[in-house]
C-alpha cells in the first residue's frame, strides 16, 4: 500500500500525459504495435516523473509560457486532423478532453522546462586538450572545419543547388520572361524585377551569365555557390570565435561548431542559392552587432558604420529585412548616443527609399506586387468562397472578382499554401477596387469569424505545432533551366548524393532532429526571449522574434527556409544566450 501511495501521483501524471500524446506518436501504427509502444511510453513517463518531478518551482512567466504552449499543442492536433478547431471546442465533451490534454502537456513541460532553465543558468567548465587548442585559434579552426564539411556538399552537388525562384532569377538576368512579370505592369522592357532582392538576383544571375559566356553554365553557378559558401563559412566562423572572445566557456562554441558542420541541413543550405542563405548569415551578423552595441559602455564612429553596413546587407538581401532593422535598432535608444542612433536609422531609411524608389525605377527594374503582403486576407476569402460560396451575393462576387479569380477561387484554395490564390491577383486592380474588396472581406469577418480563424491557423500551424512533418532541404536537380535549353546538370556522383540525402533524412528523425523541427525552433526562440526579457540583452533577440512573425505572415505553412533564420540565430548565438542566462536575468 505504501508503494502504491508513494507512486500514485506519478501514475496519474503518466496516464494524463500519455492520454495527451498517444495519437500524436502512434497514429500510423497498427493497433498491436500502437498498444505495445503506448505501454512503453507509459513506463518511460512514469520514470520521468518519478525521477525528475519533485521540488519543481518555476517563475510565473515560465508557467504562463507552458500553459500557452500546451493550449496550442492541443489546438494544433485538432487542425491537423480536421482542419478546424472542432476537436478542441466543438462540444462540451471535446472541451473537457482538451482541458485534460492541456493538463497532461503542462505537467510534462513544467518538468522539462525547469531543467532547461536550470541548465541554462548553471555554468559548466570543461578542460580538454582539443577544446583548449580550439579556443586558441577558434576562427581558423572553424573556417577549416566548415570548409571541409561544406566543401563535401559542393563536390557531391556540383555546381550547386537551385530552387524554382533561383531558376527564375537566372532567367531574369538572361532576359527570359518569368512569372514575376505576369504579376505586375512592368515599368520597362527589362525582364528584371525586385520580387527577389535584386542584388541577389544580379549576383546569382551575373555569375551564371559569366559561366555561359565562358561556354560552361555549370561553372557560372559553381562560382556563385563557392562565393556564397565562403561568405557563410566566414560569418559562422566569426560567430563561433566571437563567443570565445566574450570569455564564454569554449565547450559551447565547440559543440555549436560541430552542429554547424555535421548536421547536414547546414551543409545543404550553404550551397543552395536561395536568398535565405546569405540573408540568414547577415542576420546573424546583425544580431551580434546589436549585442555588441548593448555590451559596450561607449560607442565610436566605427560601431555606427558597422551597424549601418550590416543593416543594409540584411535589407538588400531580403525585401522584408527592413522591418527587422527598423523594429530592432530603436530599442537601442536607451544608450546615451541617441542622436547618432537616430541618425543611423534615418540614413538606413533614406538609403532604402533611394534604392527602391529612385535607383531601381531609373534603371528600369520593376518592383513587387502588393499581393505579396495579402496572403492572410486572401486565404480567408478563398476559404469563405469554398465553404459558403452559395451565400455570397452577386454584388460581392463582382467585387472579389476584381481582385481575385472568383470562378476558380474555391478550386485554387490550399489550406497550407496561399500562392495558388494570391498568384491570381489582378495586377490591373486599382486602389478603389482593393478598398471595396476589404469592405467585402470585413463583412465576411463579421459573419464568419471562426472560418477566418480556421483559414489563418491552417496556414501557420506547423510553425507552432511540432508534430507535423516538414520538408527541410532542396536536393533534386531543378528542371526549369534545362527546359529552356540551358545545360545545368549535376555531376556523375549519383550514389554520393543518394547517401547525403539519406544522411539528411536520418538526421531529421534522429534525436538531433529535435533541434531542426520548425515548431521546436519557434518555442525555443520564445523561451530564451522570455529568459532574457528582464534584461536589456533581450534586444539582440528581437530579430529572431520578428523572423518568427514573418513565418506567421508568410504564404506557406511548414516551409523550412522561412524558419531557417531563427534556427541559425539560436544556434550561432547559443553560447552568448547561455552566458546571459547564467546571470539569471
Amino acid at each position: 500500500m505504501k508503494i502504491i501511495k508513494n507512486n500514485f501521483k506519478y501514475v496519474i501524471y503518466s496516464l494524463i500525459t500519455n492520454f495527451s500524446v498517444y495519437k500524436y506518436f502512434f497514429l500510423n501504427f497498427s493497433n498491436k504495435w500502437a498498444y505495445i509502444l503506448d505501454i512503453i511510453l507509459l513506463i518511460l513517463l512514469f520514470i520521468f516523473y518519478k525521477k525528475l518531478s519533485n521540488n519543481i518551482k518555476l517563475d510565473k512567466k515560465y508557467r504562463v509560457f507552458i500553459i500557452v504552449m500546451s493550449f496550442i499543442f492541443v489546438l494544433g492536433y485538432s487542425y491537423q486532423i480536421t482542419s478546424t478547431g472542432e476537436l478542441f471546442w466543438g462540444s462540451i465533451l471535446n472541451i473537457l478532453v482538451s482541458i485534460i490534454k492541456i493538463v497532461g502537456y503542462y505537467l510534462f513541460f513544467k518538468v522539462l522546462i525547469y531543467y532547461i532553465v536550470k541548465f541554462m543558468q548553471k555554468e559548466y567548465v570543461v578542460n580538454n586538450k582539443i577544446i583548449k587548442k580550439f579556443s586558441e585559434h577558434p576562427f581558423l579552426y572553424s573556417f577549416i572545419f566548415l570548409s571541409i564539411c561544406y566543401g563535401i556538399f559542393l563536390v557531391f552537388y556540383y555546381p550547386g543547388i537551385i530552387n524554382y525562384d533561383n531558376a527564375n532569377q537566372i532567367k531574369e538576368m538572361l532576359g527570359f520572361h518569368t512569372r514575376y512579370l505576369d504579376a505586375i505592369n512592368p515599368i520597362s522592357s527589362s525582364a528584371l524585377t525586385n520580387f527577389n532582392p535584386i542584388l541577389h538576383t544580379v549576383l546569382l544571375g551575373g555569375m551564371f551569365k559569366i559561366g555561359l559566356l565562358l561556354g560552361n553554365a555549370n561553372f557560372g553557378l559553381f562560382m556563385y555557390s563557392l562565393f556564397q559558401m565562403l561568405i557563410v563559412i566566414l560569418i559562422y566562423s566569426y560567430a563561433v570565435s566571437y563567443s570565445i572572445k566574450e570569455k564564454i566557456s569554449p565547450i559551447y562554441s565547440f559543440i555549436i561548431l560541430l552542429i554547424l558542420g555535421l548536421v547536414p541541413i547546414f551543409g545543404y543550405y550553404s550551397i543552395t542559392a536561395v536568398k535565405d542563405t546569405l540573408y540568414t548569415a547577415f542576420l546573424v551578423l546583425f544580431s551580434i552587432e546589436i549585442y555588441d552595441f548593448i555590451k559596450k559602455e561607449k560607442l565610436n564612429n566605427h560601431d555606427f558604420i558597422n551597424l549601418f553596413l550590416v543593416s543594409m546587407l540584411v535589407i538588400l538581401f531580403r525585401n522584408n529585412g527592413l522591418y527587422i532593422v527598423i523594429f530592432t535598432i530603436p530599442f537601442l535608444l536607451y544608450k546615451k548616443e541617441k542622436i547618432a542612433i537616430i541618425g543611423v536609422i534615418a540614413l538606413i531609411i533614406m538609403s532604402y527609399a533611394s534604392f527602391n524608389n529612385v535607383f531601381l525605377p531609373s534603371v528600369g527594374i520593376s518592383g513587387t506586387s502588393i499581393r505579396e503582403t495579402l496572403s492572410i486576407p486572401f486565404q480567408q476569402t478563398a476559404r469563405l468562397v469554398k465553404i459558403h460560396g452559395n451565400k455570397v451575393s452577386d454584388e460581392d462576387r463582382k467585387v472579389i472578382d476584381k481582385i481575385l479569380d472568383y470562378e476558380n477561387l474555391a478550386k485554387d484554395y490550399n489550406e497550407d499554401l496561399a500562392d495558388p490564390v494570391k498568384n491570381k491577383y489582378n495586377k490591373d486592380a486599382e486602389m478603389k477596387d482593393l478598398m471595396e474588396y476589404f469592405g467585402v472581406w470585413f463583412k465576411g469577418l463579421v459573419k464568419y469569424p471562426l472560418l477566418y480563424v480556421d483559414a489563418t491557423i491552417n496556414n501557420i500551424t506547423s510553425y507552432f505545432y511540432p508534430f507535423e512533418s516538414s520538408w527541410k532541404v532542396y536536393h533534386k536537380l531543378n528542371p526549369k533551366l534545362p527546359l529552356v535549353g540551358i545545360d545545368y546538370h549535376y555531376n556523375s556522383l549519383d550514389k554520393a548524393r543518394e547517401f547525403m540525402h539519406d544522411y539528411e533524412v536520418f538526421s531529421e528523425y534522429s534525436p538531433v532532429g529535435i533541434i531542426l523541427n520548425i515548431g521546436v525552433i519557434t518555442w525555443t526562440s520564445i523561451l530564451v526571449f522570455i529568459m532574457l526579457c528582464k534584461n536589456k540583452y533581450y534586444i539582440f533577440l528581437i530579430p529572431n522574434i520578428i523572423s518568427i512573425l514573418f513565418c506567421v505572415l508568410s504564404p506557406a505553412n511548414t516551409y523550412y527556409r522561412y524558419i531557417y533564420p531563427s534556427l541559425l540565430i539560436m544556434i550561432c548565438l547559443f553560447p552568448i544566450i547561455k552566458k546571459l542566462s547564467e546571470k539569471k536575468s
